[in-house]
C-alpha cells in the first residue's frame, strides 16, 4: 500500500472496521453496461468494499439500448447487485418522432434543427422510467439491508429523482455524485437549452442542493463554479476526481507503431469545440512533405466516424487518417500505449477520462486545451506533453513536429506516473471520498464511526 494510501486511511480514521456501513448506490451505469459513466461507480463499489464497507448497488436490468453499451462485464466480486426494470425507454421513441416530424416539415422545406419530443417529454431525461420501480425496490432494499446511507451517479438525472425520493421517505444521508455538470450557466450556454429546459433544469438542480447532505463534482474548477452560483450550499459540495485504475495498468515497454501516431479515443465533441484545427494543422504538414502516409498515422476510435472521415475527405487527408467505432476497452487502452502521443480535447469545465488514462499509461499528449486545472495537471505528471491553448493549425502543426523530433533523438521522458497514482487512483481516490463522507455526516449516529 502506498504511503497517500495510508494517510487517507488515517485522516478518515476508518482503519481496520468494527461498525459495517451499509450503502445503498443506484447507478444505472454499472455493468453489464460497459460505458464510461460506469467505471466510476465500480471503483466506488469495489473499494467501499476492500475498506469495510457493504454497498448495495441497484442498477437497471433493461437499459435504453439507445444510449448505453451492453457487454460482458461482470460486478466487482464481493458487491451485491440489484437490479431493477424501466417501465419505458424513450431514445428510440422520441427519435423516431422526430424522424416522421423532420420527413413531413421538409416537405415544406423547414428544417427541424432540434428534437423538440425530447425536450418535451423527456423530464429531467430520457432515462425518466427507471424512476418509479426503482424507487419502490431502494426502499425495500435500505429496509432489508438496515441501509445507513445513499449515494448516487448522475447522469442519468433520473437517478437523482429516484434517490431524492429515497431520501424523503427514509431520512437517510444522501451522497449525489454529478459526474457531468448540470443546470449552471456555462452548461446552458454550450448546449444552447432553451429558456424553459433552463427553468426545469435549475429547479431540479436546487432541490438537489437543498437535500442532498454531500454534494460531490468530479473536479475542483467544477466545485469553483458551483460555489459561485449557490453560495448557499458551498460547505457541501466538495471535489473527487475520476482518476485511473491501476488494474488497467499496461506493461511498460510497449513498441511503438511504425508510424509516428496521434491517437483519439471517445466522444470529439462536435456540439461545443472546433472541430476542423487538428486536421488543418495535419493537412499543412502534409503540403510541407513533413508527414506522408508512410511515416504518419491518426487513429480515431469512437461515436463520430463519418464525421472525422468527412473532415479528412475536406482536406485530402483521407490516406493519414484511420477511423473506427467504439471498440472494448482494454483494446483501446492498448491501441494509446503503442501511439506517440494522445490527442487531448475537453470541453472546460469537464475533465476528459482520457487525461486520466493517458498519464499512467505513460503516452505524452497534444492537448489542444484552454488554460486552467488540466493545463496545470498536464504540466506537473506529463513532461513531454505539448500544451496548445489555442485554436491555430500552425501552432498545433509546430507541436507535432517537436513530439517527432524529440522521439527521434530519444528525448521523450517518462511521465510522473507513481506520483500521479499516488494521487489519481481510483482507490486512493475512494478513500479520499470516504475520508469527506466520515468528516461531514459525523454527527449522523450510525452511518459514520468515531474512533
Amino acid at each position: 500500500m502506498t504511503e497517500n494510501l495510508k494517510d487517507n486511511l488515517r485522516s478518515a480514521r476508518i482503519g481496520k472496521l468494527d461498525m459495517n456501513r451499509n450503502i445503498l448506490m443506484l447507478c444505472y451505469y454499472f455493468p453489464p453496461l460497459t460505458d464510461v459513466g460506469s467505471k466510476r461507480s465500480v471503483a466506488f463499489s469495489k473499494y467501499f468494499k476492500k475498506y469495510g464497507w457493504n454497498p448495495y448497488v441497484l442498477s437497471v436490468k433493461n437499459p435504453d439500448k439507445g444510449y448505453c453499451s451492453v457487454g460482458n462485464d461482470q460486478p466487482p466480486e464481493g458487491v451485491t447487485t440489484e437490479y431493477s426494470y424501466s417501465v419505458i425507454n424513450l431514445s428510440r421513441l422520441v427519435g423516431r418522432l422526430n424522424g416522421v416530424l423532420s420527413r413531413l416539415l421538409g416537405l415544406i422545406r423547414i428544417k427541424v434543427k432540434r428534437n423538440y419530443f425530447y425536450l418535451l417529454f423527456c423530464i429531467p431525461d430520457q432515462f425518466w422510467g427507471w424512476i418509479p420501480l426503482t424507487t419502490l425496490k431502494g426502499l425495500k432494499l435500505i429496509k432489508y439491508h438496515k441501509i445507513d446511507m445513499i449515494y448516487v451517479s448522475c447522469m442519468p438525472l433520473s437517478s437523482g429523482v429516484s434517490a431524492l425520493l429515497l431520501k424523503f421517505m427514509t431520512g437517510k444521508p444522501l451522497i449525489l455524485d454529478f459526474r457531468d455538470p448540470f443546470g449552471i450557466e456555462r452548461v446552458f450556454s454550450i448546449l444552447d437549452v432553451p429558456k424553459f429546459r433552463r427553468k426545469i433544469e435549475r429547479s431540479l438542480l436546487k432541490l438537489f442542493l437543498k437535500y442532498t447532505d454531500i454534494f460531490i463534482v468530479n473536479n475542483d474548477e467544477t466545485r469553483k463554479i458551483y460555489i459561485q452560483e449557490y453560495p448557499e450550499a458551498k460547505d457541501k459540495i466538495f471535489s473527487v476526481h475520476n482518476g485511473f485504475e491501476s488494474g488497467y495498468m499496461i506493461q511498460k515497454g510497449m513498441e511503438k507503431y511504425r508510424k509516428f501516431t496521434i491517437v483519439y479515443t471517445g466522444e470529439f465533441y462536435f456540439y461545443a469545440l472546433e472541430a476542423e484545427t487538428f486536421f488543418q494543422a495535419i493537412a499543412l504538414l502534409k503540403q510541407k512533405g513533413k508527414i506522408s502516409q508512410d511515416t504518419f498515422q491518426f487513429l480515431f476510435y469512437g461515436d463520430g466516424k463519418s464525421e472525422i472521415e468527412r473532415i479528412a475527405k475536406k482536406y485530402d487527408i483521407t490516406d493519414l487518417v484511420i477511423t473506427s467505432s467504439r471498440v472494448p476497452y482494454k483494446a483501446v487502452l492498448e491501441v494509446m500505449s503503442k501511439s506517440h502521443l494522445q490527442l487531448l480535447r475537453i470541453v472546460k469545465p469537464m475533465i476528459s477520462t482520457k487525461l486520466f488514462e493517458g498519464i499512467p499509461l505513460n503516452i505524452p499528449f497534444l492537448a489542444t486545451i484552454p488554460h486552467g486545472e488540466v493545463e496545470e495537471i498536464i504540466h506537473t505528471y506529463s513532461p513531454s506533453s505539448f500544451v496548445v491553448t489555442e485554436e491555430s493549425p500552425e501552432k498545433i502543426s509546430e507541436a507535432i513536429l517537436g513530439a517527432v523530433a524529440k522521439y527521434e533523438n530519444n528525448e521523450i521522458k517518462d511521465n510522473y506516473v507513481e506520483e500521479f497514482l499516488k494521487r489519481f487512483s481510483r482507490e486512493s481516490l475512494t478513500l479520499e471520498l470516504i475520508k469527506i463522507i466520515e468528516n461531514h455526516l459525523n454527527s449522523r449516529g450510525p452511518c459514520v464511526e468515531n474512533n
